[in-house]
């Protein structure tokens, strides 16, 4: 796929129409259909913000924004212990563009759900700093056990977390936010996953100061909070989606 098919693709996939699309990365939308036609290339500053907003960063090892979920939550909770980085500023226009955040950065009404949606898919937990994949196995429970038993700090997210909140699904990716991956590896006795291999998996992603804030206790259980957990599970993959609709109320479970 080249570019112009791949921003076609992704801008569908993101549920955006062109017009929104160059209003995210402030161009004329007569440049944005251009070059999805291959009518002209963009520059590569202007196919990496375009790529970026899209959650698919030039590059394979390109990662997720981690400033596009502070941006969501601080437009949530400006009470948030959250700093508000220059990274926030370039989100908080972003969004203000397309109508999402009003002048103050907070979430304009009726726009809460496509918020974080975008956040999600701008931080894709594919794409997630320092994240690690492990062989499939132990459930998200088990793995959280493992870690409340060994005093290693975590907290759960994906469609683990969503089913705390609302039970809707089966788990189908255990994801877990960990102060400590390698210790947390060996707790939860769990084995690396090879390098370019695909298929059922548990991931582990280290604490980024953003998302782990606000956890709370469900059941004995620590998971992510409530907007947190519906950014994720907007940013993953299969039926993470319609999960994060529920817990939105914009789908019956």
């Amino acid at each position: 796929m080249d570019l112009a098919e791949r921003i076609s693709a992704l801008r569908r996939a993101n549920g955006l129409s062109a017009r929104q699309l160059a209003a995210l990365v402030d161009v004329a939308p007569t440049t944005v259909t251009r070059i999805e036609s291959g009518a002209v290339s963009p520059s590569f500053d202007l196919a990496q913000e375009i790529l970026t907003v899209l959650g698919e960063p030039i590059g394979f090892t390109g990662v997720a924004d981690v400033d596009a979920i502070a941006t969501a939550r601080l437009a949530l909770n400006p009470n948030l212990d959250v700093s508000s980085t220059p990274g926030v500023e370039v989100w908080r226009q972003r969004w203000a563009r397309i109508g999402l955040l009003d002048a103050d950065g907070r979430v304009a009404p009726g726009k809460e759900a496509d918020l974080l949606f975008r956040a999600g898919r701008a931080a894709r937990l594919t794409r997630r700093p320092g994240a690690v994949d492990f062989a499939a196995g132990p459930s998200a429970d088990e793995v959280a056990e493992s870690l409340r038993a060994a005093g290693i700090d975590y907290a759960l997210t994906g469609d683990a977390g969503a089913n705390l909140y609302r039970s809707s699904a089966g788990e189908a990716w255990p994801v877990l936010y960990v102060e400590d991956i390698v210790g947390g590896a060996g707790a939860a006795s769990l084995v690396r996953k090879e390098p370019g291999t695909f298929g059922m998996r548990i991931t582990l992603i280290p604490f980024d100061g953003v998302s782990e804030i606000g956890r709370v206790n469900i059941d004995g259980t620590t998971v992510v909070a409530r907007d947190q957990v519906v950014i994720d599970a907007y940013g993953g993959i299969d039926r993470m989606v319609e999960q994060a609709d529920i817990l939105m109320g914009r789908r019956v479970a």
